[in-house]
């Protein structure tokens, strides 16, 4: 039974043989090349163009059949339901493919590598301690939404991989997905600064929404090259909250982002496809807006972050699939807390009435190969037994 088959029946509505598994992209590139064999990733496995092989950006050339086999050979290993389409997407919300902007490589050191995305702001990734910065954001007048320099979303060049990738994962048992930008989070990310983006919205809303606009639309017409290419699940990161509540209010959120999930929910399901929704955050105030716009995955109810999280999946698991459970800081915790974690998290399952995925198994290079072999079996086992 693939992987895919297990979906599309949680989906679907009916009882999957075992809990499907979305893969956490919070991995690094090391990360990768410790844990997973090496012909499991290869260029085109990670979001940011890669450092080993370096790579100052994606290739613009097709993708080869044997990097499909290559990302087939890593949802196996980790034991995905899923595979994200286009270079650079294999993870479920790593940020990759062609309906995100993408970077280049313009500065590289020992210490941090900078990249310049499409649209103009830039991020320098620094090694160690791994953390990035976000500057040079390209809005910053009242004018400059209608000067921005996006790409082409309905550029049949720019999705050249992705009928390809959709049928060959398919065709391999994997539920190809493909990644856009949130409709907040894509703001102050890429185009604002977050503190200009929290004053902009309460103090200059007509601008705010022309750029939301802007920038709704151009993943909009990425959601319909996606859709009509075989991908099956349209994947939008968009981070509302933090442990604390939201990072916006929910009468902000529905005069500004509300409608535009409505549409993408709209465009989606005529097509036949499905939205999987993800926040970090307790986002709980407006679980009842996106119930009610049709999304039909919500990621990744953090255990931390939504402590009644068991009350949250009663409540709202009759109208909307939940996927996660873990914690944000499962890499850190010892093997018996992470056995205590994945258990507690599939154990979701038998009061979502609607369906249950996992996800949140997160790892980084600080892991230890014998951690990482343990886990996999924990999860393996959980799944099975949680139903």
């Amino acid at each position: 039974m693939s992987s895919r088959s297990d979906l599309l029946k949680v989906l679907s509505g009916q009882k999957p043989d075992r809990i499907p598994h979305i893969a956490d992209p919070f991995w690094n590139e090391k990360a990768i090349h410790k844990f997973v064999p090496e012909n499991c990733y290869d260029e085109n496995t990670f979001c940011l163009p890669s450092d080993d092989p370096q790579r100052e950006g994606f290739s613009s050339e097709p993708r080869t059949q044997e990097s499909r086999e290559t990302a087939v050979r890593m949802a196996q290993y980790i034991d995905m339901a899923t595979i994200g389409v286009g270079k650079g997407a294999v993870f479920t919300f790593g940020h990759g493919g062609p309906g995100e902007i993408q970077p280049v490589v313009i500065e590289r050191t020992n210490d941090y590598k900078i990249l310049q995305y499409e649209g103009g702001h830039k991020r320098q990734i620094n090694f160690d301690p791994f953390s990035i910065r976000y500057f040079d954001f390209p809005v910053t007048e009242e004018n400059d939404p209608e000067k921005l320099i996006l790409p082409d979303m309905k550029n049949p060049d720019r999705f050249i991989d992705i009928k390809m990738d959709s049928k060959f994962f398919k065709e391999s048992g994997f539920a190809p997905t493909g990644s856009i930008q949130g409709f907040f989070s894509g703001v102050h990310n890429s185009f604002m600064s977050f503190e200009d983006t929290a004053i902009n919205l309460l103090l200059k809303p007509e601008f705010m929404k022309r750029l939301i606009k802007r920038l709704a639309q151009m993943s909009l017409d990425a959601v319909e090259m996606y859709l009509d290419r075989g991908v099956e699940i349209i994947d939008v990161c968009d981070d509302l909250g933090s442990p604390d509540g939201l990072l916006l209010s929910p009468e902000t959120f529905r005069e500004f982002f509300f409608p535009w999930y409505e549409e993408l929910v709209r465009i989606v399901h005529q097509k036949g496809g499905y939205v999987h929704f993800h926040s970090h955050g307790n986002i709980a105030r407006i679980l009842p807006d996106l119930v009610s716009t049709g999304i039909d995955i919500l990621n990744p109810l953090d255990w931390n972050e939504n402590p009644n999280l068991p009350d949250l999946v009663k409540k709202y698991g009759k109208d909307i699939i939940i996927c996660g459970g873990s914690v944000g800081d499962f890499y850190k915790r010892s093997l018996e807390e992470k056995e205590f974690i994945v258990k507690r998290a599939c154990a979701l399952g038998k009061i979502a009435e609607k369906g249950y995925i996992f996800g949140g198994a997160n790892v980084m290079e600080s892991n230890s190969q014998e951690e990482w072999n343990v886990l996999q079996a924990i999860i393996e086992k959980a799944r099975k037994e949680q139903l």
